[in-house]
């Protein structure tokens, strides 16, 4: 799923206008000389143990059972950096706007929300940009396990013992 959601964002910052190679590393974008500049940072990821199940039929029409064993969640930082405001703006609106719902990972749907966003400006970053935004991105994801439903085939009932005194009728 990482390798996933980081490729979707950079594919998702060339769109909105960035013109430069995104950097994936803070080392290597603080060093950058550009103003005009984009990266995608790795944040944080987390881990929820859960326990829900699906049932479903794959392609061949067997029963399975997918269970839910952790919801997974990982943050990334989109930092854009420009000369103005503007630029910045702009190119924040078109990534934003440009996200889809979710992606498709290993069959799996994993939902993208958008965080909150920090403005800097010259001094306040170790940027070359004039003014840059970094935007928080989440997937919300899971890990699965999925396994086959048994079939009963052949089921024998033998005769019921009961203990204690049999019921008379009427009682």
């Amino acid at each position: 799923m990482y390798s996933q959601a980081q490729a979707y964002l950079v594919l998702k910052l060339k769109e909105a206008g960035l013109k430069t190679k995104p950097h994936t590393t803070k080392k290597s974008i603080e060093r950058s000389p550009e103003s005009h500049v984009g990266a995608v940072l790795f944040g944080s990821e987390t881990f929820l143990r859960n326990g829900s199940k699906t049932y479903f039929k794959d392609q061949a029409g067997a029963k399975n059972k997918r269970r839910k064993v952790f919801d997974r969640t990982l943050t990334f930082s989109v930092i854009i950096g420009d000369y103005t405001a503007d630029a910045v703006e702009i190119m924040l609106e078109k990534l934003i706007s440009g996200l889809d719902r979710g992606i498709w990972v290993s069959g799996d749907f994993v939902p993208i929300e958008v965080d909150d966003a920090e403005w800097a400006y010259d001094d306040d970053s170790t940027l070359k940009a004039k003014v840059a935004v970094e935007v928080k991105i989440r997937f919300e994801g899971g890990i699965y396990k999925d396994t086959g439903t048994g079939t009963i085939t052949r089921v024998e009932i033998g005769p019921i013992e009961r203990k204690g005194k049999e019921p008379k009728d009427g009682d």
